[in-house]
């Protein structure tokens, strides 16, 4: 016991001195650690997070067990928050978000959409709790800023969303463009054309023209070569007449010929469909079984503190330079070439140790 005290006596002297004689070495890259970390902190970013949780009831989730995750409900949110952070909502809430800048072209409309999109979180919380987290630079407005975001969630949720088609809307939101936009080329054919007659008189010479050669192709709509009245029944002089009267310009009047079959021919599609279609189910964002029991707990509020992304880096800072000065306090004494402790004098000169004299002040070294 008394050996051992000695010992440890011995190499904590030992250390004491070494750490007096080598401070300045310790220190430095310390201090130079403190340094580099405070300006880190200083000039790293603060985020500011303000989240809102919203309660779902037990209509709205399936219970595996206590304290359990819930795949469906996950699948839920995860579909939500896709609806959340498309570009067609995305765009919505750009505009009313506050602290953005009005974009100076669509290129910098598109970096604060993926931004927006980028700072919004959603997670569930013990399988009976969705929290929405919104990220940010400012504290300021930030949680008016949650507050829009998840009105216009609410509204998804709830509501029709009109962002959102089944299979059969989809289809018939583009047939009714093809419809619009068909009306509005043979509009701007016959208004742009060198016609003869009103558009009321040249849209009714162009049905009966289709009709003719609907009849003599039902397929294609256009009239085969060396088709006559000897095989639809349409006297040759009719044609001739409707397409004078139209115009003067054979060329012109194939063109709004044209225009009308590609008219009809959207007009036939979108028939079709409402023929083959039942009727359309309104169709929500929710996938939720009551979306209406969905309640949010408190208002959000703007954050009272952020998160400096630099803290935990400079606290590593810190940390490598009271290593690095270890390491060269550690380096200086192994190769300093004195003796240091009583087992060195005695490995050396072979002889015991008797006491140990300190450094004598104003003695030579």
């Amino acid at each position: 016991m008394g050996l051992g005290s000695d010992v440890l006596r011995e190499y904590l002297v030992l250390g004491l001195d070494i750490l007096r004689r080598r401070w300045r070495l310790l220190a430095l890259p310390i201090a130079l650690a403190i340094v580099l970390a405070g300006v880190l902190v200083k000039l790293a970013p603060t985020k500011y997070t303000a989240s809102s949780l919203i309660l779902l009831q037990a209509a709205n989730r399936n219970i595996s067990g206590p304290g359990q995750y819930n795949s469906s409900t996950i699948e839920q949110v995860q579909a939500i928050g896709a609806w959340l952070k498309s570009d067609q909502v995305l765009a919505e809430l750009v505009p009313q978000m506050s602290g953005m800048t009005e974009p100076k072209s669509p290129a910098e409309r598109l970096i604060q959409m993926k931004a927006l999109g980028a700072s919004l979180s959603l997670e569930v919380v013990g399988n009976s709790v969705l929290q929405v987290k919104l990220e940010g630079r400012h504290r300021e407005g930030l949680g008016r800023n949650l507050e829009i975001v998840l009105s216009r969630l609410m509204e998804g949720l709830t509501g029709p969303e009109r962002n959102v088609f089944s299979a059969p809307q989809f289809v018939q939101m583009r047939r009714n463009e093809d419809v619009t936009s068909s009306e509005a080329a043979l509009t701007h054919a016959i208004e742009t054309g060198n016609v003869l007659q009103p558009a009321i008189q040249i849209r009714a010479a162009l049905h009966e023209l289709w009709a003719i050669e609907r009849q003599r192709d039902p397929a294609a709509g256009a009239a085969p070569s060396g088709s006559g009245e000897e095989k639809t029944g349409v006297r040759p002089d009719l044609e001739d007449r409707l397409r004078r009267s139209i115009s003067n310009d054979p060329v012109e009047v194939d063109r709004l010929l044209r225009a009308y079959g590609a008219l009809q021919e959207a007009l036939d599609r979108q028939a079709t469909l409402q023929v083959q279609s039942g009727p359309v189910r309104s169709n929500y964002v929710s996938i939720f079984s009551s979306p209406e029991d969905l309640l949010i707990i408190g208002r959000p509020k703007d954050p009272i503190i952020g998160e400096n992304s630099g803290r935990k880096l400079g606290i590593g800072m810190i940390l490598l330079g009271i290593v690095g000065g270890c390491g060269l306090v550690l380096l200086a004494e192994l190769f300093h070439g004195v003796v240091r402790s009583r087992r060195e004098h005695e490995t050396i000169s072979g002889l015991p140790v008797v006491a140990r004299v300190p450094r004598i002040r104003g003695a030579s070294a």
